[in-house]
């Protein structure tokens, strides 16, 4: 079951698709809406879960990504990643040594949305499509995190217009110039949007992904290579501290991106007074 504050962010992410540039507040129904009904779903390597609508179907699974799609040509995509080099944006930039594409860590969320939308477009052979931010806000999270946001947006592309919503975050630049962006994405047209915003707040809540696996995720693409040293254990401490502050990140993204949990009960490693 999801915790009360998984509820609250994942329902703000199907209203924002419901209703795009309204508030949550304004837009947020009287009564609760039945919950839908979802058949459980496990990517064959059992690194994500999900529930899956009736009449969806799951167009990829695999290393905590699944992308279902509807019968009216909706489409949830969750656990997606991108490793960016911080340079200047290059729309038909192919992939090479890991790295997806180009873009400034100085962007704005906005902008680097704007773009990594624009470069999916590219890589699979569609013209650029038109996109217009709707509204955009902040999550705030802590430093180790990087920058995250939920932004809505109005795209026309191949498939036609679509009402879009995304939870992003950049994560910190790496010492190899990379960084990576993690989003969460529900889409459809606006002729169905709004009546969709049940389901989509379902497959949201439903989502899961193993805390190892939500550890490598977010870890620096860019790893330094390993330097001699005379003492075996300075290397193993160092190791050691390396681990734990990438165990520390990937509790605090858990916390503060996927569950959004109020600051006052957040651990004192993530920002919050309570103890770790």
């Amino acid at each position: 079951m999801p915790t009360p504050c998984q509820r609250a962010f994942l329902f703000a992410i199907a209203c924002i698709v419901a209703y795009p540039g309204r508030t949550v507040a304004q837009s947020a129904p009287t009564a609760p809406a039945p919950a839908p009904t979802l058949q459980p779903y496990a990517t064959p390597d059992k690194t994500a879960t999900a529930g899956l609508p009736s009449g969806w179907k799951v167009t990829n699974g695999a290393s905590t990504v699944i992308v279902m799609t509807g019968p009216q040509n909706e489409t949830i995509s969750l656990g997606n990643a991108l490793v960016v080099r911080s340079a200047p944006f290059q729309l038909s930039q192919k992939p090479a040594n890991g790295v997806d594409l180009s873009i400034p860590n100085s962007d704005t969320l906005e902008q680097k949305f704007t773009q990594a939308l624009q470069h999916g477009a590219a890589t699979s052979g569609a013209p650029a499509p038109q996109v217009t931010i709707a509204s955009s806000t902040p999550l705030q999270v802590p430093t180790n995190i990087g920058q995250c946001g939920r932004i809505v947006a109005n795209v026309t592309g191949k498939a036609g217009p679509m009402t879009v919503a995304a939870l992003l975050c950049s994560l910190p630049i790496d010492t190899g110039g990379t960084y990576k962006m993690i989003f969460i994405m529900a889409q459809a047209p606006p002729a169905v949007a709004q009546q969709e915003s049940a389901l989509a707040s379902a497959v949201f809540a439903s989502y899961r992904i193993p805390p190892a696996m939500l550890q490598q995720k977010i870890a620096p693409f860019y790893v330094p290579p390993a330097v001699a040293a005379a003492e075996t254990k300075g290397i193993l401490q160092a190791t050691a501290a390396a681990q734990l502050a990438s165990q520390v990140q990937a509790n605090c993204f858990d916390l503060t991106v996927l569950r959004e949990t109020p600051q006052y009960l957040l651990p004192r490693s993530c920002g919050g007074p309570r103890p770790d």
